[in-house]
């Protein structure tokens, strides 16, 4: 075997198991980059809330609401009657998993409770002043 150095930078007469060294001035290898996808491949990426039209969500309608004391809760019967915040002919709330979306009337509808929606919920707080 020849251990002489055959060009700059190159390891000759190397024993198993050691690693060849290259020219210092090889061209660098570019990691290889991921194809581009397919126009149609982005279909789900351009229509986001048609992907989400099957996803159910919980809806809450809010009559009022009241603080009772243990002593008054523990005294309730069938019969009772439980005084609300709210007035006839006020506003429900319809709340989407927690957060407040509109305002309606109570209406019925072949004998079962619903909500008309009167009004949907801005998101700001009016109360709040200048």
């Amino acid at each position: 075997m020849n251990d002489e150095n055959t060009g700059a930078g190159a390891v000759v007469g190397a024993t198993a198991g050691a690693v060849a060294e290259y020219p210092l001035d090889a061209p660098a290898i570019e990691p290889a980059t991921p194809p581009l996808p397919e126009p149609d491949a982005g279909r789900v990426a351009m229509r986001p809330l048609e992907t989400l039209s099957n996803v159910e969500l919980a809806v809450t309608v809010e009559l009022g609401r009241t603080r009772l004391l243990m002593k008054d809760l523990l005294s309730l019967r069938p019969g009772s009657v439980v005084e609300l915040d709210r007035h006839v002919g006020s506003p429900v709330d319809v709340y989407v998993n927690s957060t407040l979306l509109a305002h309606g009337e109570v209406v019925v509808v072949d004998d079962e409770l619903g909500v008309r929606i009167t009004a949907i919920d801005s998101g700001t707080d009016e109360t709040q002043g200048a």
